[in-house]
């Protein structure tokens, strides 16, 4: 073996782990990320990309308290997991993988920029909710790219190669769940980004009604909770963008219903795909938990953080899930 194979075969065992961290940071991420709007913090640093003045790397410790540990803290795990993806996509250049999954890496890489510059631009114009939002989006969207290029250089993917008895029928299914998941995430955030998250005040009743109406009745019951709880009042199309999202829970759960069903129908042995999908019925329930007890709790912080990164892990479950079931001429 010559010693450009031995470099090449190096750099991929470095990819493949560097790969899996890199998932693993973005979800702290993405949880930095959520604390961050859970308490209103998104302008404790004033300024960008520079911290009161200092490099960021030069800021000092002592003074990272209150909303500034939160914003600040936040900056420095995203120029981690930026510096992280720059060395993915060196390492995968370096190594012995197909030309595509090189590009896949650099447009990662790509991704994480312009995340970065928009996470800039929600400061430099105080946190308009348009910005926040597509910050928001491209979060999940850069998860979803990671994921896949961690499974591409995994052991995983080879045997998935080698098997000739795959399930590729499920992925159709497979797929539906994974894109109902990804527009619940963008209705969550337009929910977040709008001050909508209170916008009906009570679970599981919508504004006193089991079946709301939407008439001027459940605005006035709505307004009088909102009144009773010292909330600040919402519009309706607030109230509206609050229901889409609960009505996003129902179709996320019909969706992996129906995924439940189309594998128990073939009978076939225990694997990792069973595992997978009980992850996410699993994930589901805590999911639509947490989603109550953001409403009874009026938005506690933490339990809202949780709940924005337990939404990102059902959706990272289904990608792989996905992965597990695609049809062998997807990826080779």
């Amino acid at each position: 073996m010559t010693s450009t194979n031995i470099n090449s075969n190096l750099f991929h065992i470095i990819s493949k782990a560097l790969s899996k961290i890199l998932v693993l940071s973005i979800l702290v991420l993405i949880f930095a990320g959520a604390l961050v709007k859970s308490h209103e913090v998104g302008l404790s640093v004033p300024d960008w990309p520079t911290t009161f003045g200092y490099q960021m790397f030069q800021f000092p410790l002592s003074d990272m308290v209150g909303g500034i540990f939160y914003e600040h803290g936040h900056r420095i795990i995203a120029t981690i997991v930026g510096f992280m993806t720059l060395l993915l996509s060196v390492f995968v250049y370096l190594s012995n993988n197909e030309l595509w999954l090189k590009k896949t890496t650099f447009f990662a890489l790509g991704v994480v920029i312009l995340q970065g510059l928009f996470g800039g631009l929600t400061v430099l114009f105080f946190l308009p909710a348009y910005i926040s939002i597509i910050h928001a989006i491209l979060a999940q969207t850069f998860l979803l790219i990671s994921i896949f290029i961690a499974f591409c250089l995994s052991k995983r993917n080879k045997e998935i190669i080698n098997n000739k008895s795959n399930i590729a029928h499920l992925s159709i299914p497979a797929i539906s769940v994974t894109i109902t998941i990804y527009i619940q995430l963008i209705i969550g955030a337009i929910m977040r980004h709008t001050e909508s998250g209170l916008a009906i005040p009570d679970f599981p009743m919508s504004g006193g009604f089991i079946l709301p109406l939407f008439n001027q009745a459940m605005v006035d019951a709505i307004h009088s909770m909102h009144f009773d709880a010292g909330l600040q009042f919402v519009e309706f199309y607030q109230i509206i963008i609050h229901f889409a999202h609960r009505i996003g829970a129902l179709a996320v759960s019909l969706a992996i219903g129906y995924l439940s069903l189309k594998l128990f129908q073939l009978k076939i042995q225990f694997s990792i795909v069973h595992k997978l999908l009980l992850m996410m019925i699993f994930l589901l329930i805590i999911q639509i938990l947490l989603g109550a007890m953001t409403i009874w709790t009026v938005k506690n912080p933490l339990i809202t953080s949780i709940h924005v990164l337990n939404g990102a892990i059902i959706l990272g479950t289904s990608a792989l899930f996905i992965l597990n079931v695609r049809p062998l001429n997807w990826i080779k």
